[in-house]
C-alpha cells in the first residue's frame, strides 16, 4: 500500500467514525484498530512534512513556519517581486517532489479487510463505502 493510500483512508475512516451514527459496534471497533495500524504511518508522513516545510519555509510574524508566496507589497520593484516569485516556484517544486516521494512510497502494512456482508450491512454511508472499497473483501 502506498503512503497516500494509507492517509486517504485514515481520513475517510476518521469520518466514517465522527459522523456516521448507525454503524454497528463491531464494524466501529475494527475501524479504529485500523487507525491504530495507520497511526505510526501518519505520523511519521507528519514529521517529514513538518521538517520540509522548516526547511523550505519561513518564520512568519505570529511564529510559526509556512511556505508563504511573495507579496507583491512588500517589494520596492517588480524585478524583486519576479525574483522572489521564481524563488517562491523553485521551492514549492522542490517541496512538492520531496513530498510525492514520500507519498508514492510502498509501505507493508497488514490490514485484515472487511468482509463484504459484514460491512455491507452496518450502516456505512454508501459514499464512504465507496471510499474504503479498497479495505473490503469481496
Amino acid at each position: 500500500m502506498k503512503v497516500k493510500e494509507v492517509l486517504n483512508y485514515n481520513r475517510i475512516i476518521k469520518a466514517i467514525i465522527d459522523n456516521a451514527n448507525d454503524v454497528n459496534s463491531l464494524v466501529k471497533f475494527k475501524l479504529l484498530g485500523m487507525l491504530k495500524q495507520f497511526e505510526p504511518i501518519v505520523a511519521n508522513f507528519e514529521t517529514i512534512r513538518d521538517e520540509k516545510i522548516v526547511k523550505y519555509g519561513k518564520t512568519t510574524e505570529d511564529g510559526q513556519t509556512a511556505i508563504i508566496p511573495p507579496k507583491k507589497d512588500d517589494f520596492e520593484n517588480d524585478e524583486e517581486f519576479e525574483k522572489a516569485s521564481k524563488e517562491y516556484e523553485d521551492i514549492i517544486k522542490k517541496f512538492t517532489s520531496e513530498m510525492d516521494e514520500v507519498l508514492d512510497s510502498e509501505i507493508d502494512i497488514e490490514i485484515k479487510k472487511f468482509n463484504y456482508d459484514d460491512i455491507m450491512n452496518a450502516g456505512v454511508p454508501s459514499d464512504y463505502l465507496v471510499a474504503i472499497y479498497g479495505l473490503i473483501e469481496e
